[in-house]
């Protein structure tokens, strides 16, 4: 080889370590723009919370128009079709298919608040006692049960907070369909969720799907109902959040109420 050529070679050389250090430089600046994104997230949600919860569990953020769960899109095949049974079961009809129309009269996104002093003070009541949003309480009975307290589901779960039998011997109920006794169990059962897996999103997956579902996938499980059950309780939770920062289901009712 003339000199001429181990020029070259040596140029080729410098070039490949220098392309090589530029790749590496750019890998360790996107890391680190990844990094901070994430300890963004972290601090957001240890500092950005308020309010009497805000030293409780906390979305980390909220759902994008109700298809996804913390950056999870919820949309695959299938999705909406438990809603579907289960609101048949319930003697409603499950919306159509299809893009929504426009029309002179707009359908109600939910229920109506329900009106019974008994069931609002036992939701507030037991809320307050286990350290639980009274908000989150409520729209998961009505999800599960429509606050119907004689609920039965196809699977066996009770009452209105549906307590499956195993769980009801875990908790010590003895009656599910007493109203006082399924609402503070299922509070109870809630709070235990919250604490082992800290945000709303894995509490409500494991109330669903079990905690052993959620510990074995390490997230929402990848079942249709069970995630169309977070989704649906979730929109539910905020929409109360946003609306009625107080958080007092009274106040609410009697508000949706015009009283």
């Amino acid at each position: 080889m003339d000199e001429k050529e181990r020029i070259n070679a040596a140029r080729r050389a410098a070039a490949r370590r220098a392309a090589g250090v530029l790749l590496t430089a750019r890998v360790l600046l996107e890391s680190r723009v990844i990094l901070a994104a994430l300890l963004a997230c972290v601090l957001f949600s240890l500092c950005g919370a308020s309010g009497a919860f805000a030293t409780g569990p906390k979305m980390s953020s909220a759902p994008v128009a109700a298809t996804e769960i913390r950056g999870s899109l919820v949309t695959a095949p299938g999705v909406g079709k438990a809603a579907a049974i289960r609101e048949s079961r319930r003697g409603g009809k499950p919306a159509a298919a299809g893009p929504v129309k426009t029309t002179a009269s707009v359908p109600r996104r939910y229920p109506d608040l329900i009106q019974s002093g008994r069931l609002i003070e036992l939701v507030n009541r037991y809320s307050a006692k286990y350290g639980v949003d009274p908000r989150l309480v409520y729209s998961l009975i009505e999800q599960e049960s429509r606050f119907n307290r004689m609920a039965v589901s196809p699977k066996g779960a009770q009452g209105l907070m549906q307590i499956m039998p195993d769980t009801q011997r875990f908790l010590g109920l003895s009656d599910p369909f007493d109203e006082e006794k399924n609402i503070d169990a299922g509070v109870r059962y809630l709070k235990a969720m919250l604490q082992r897996f800290e945000t709303e999103v894995m509490a409500l997956a494991a109330y669903n799907a079990g905690p052993e579902a959620v510990a074995r996938h390490n997230g929402v499980p990848p079942y249709d109902e069970t995630k169309d059950y977070v989704l649906r309780v979730v929109d539910r939770y905020f929409f109360l959040r946003l609306k009625y920062p107080s958080g007092n289901i009274g106040e609410i009712a009697a508000a949706e109420s015009g009283l």
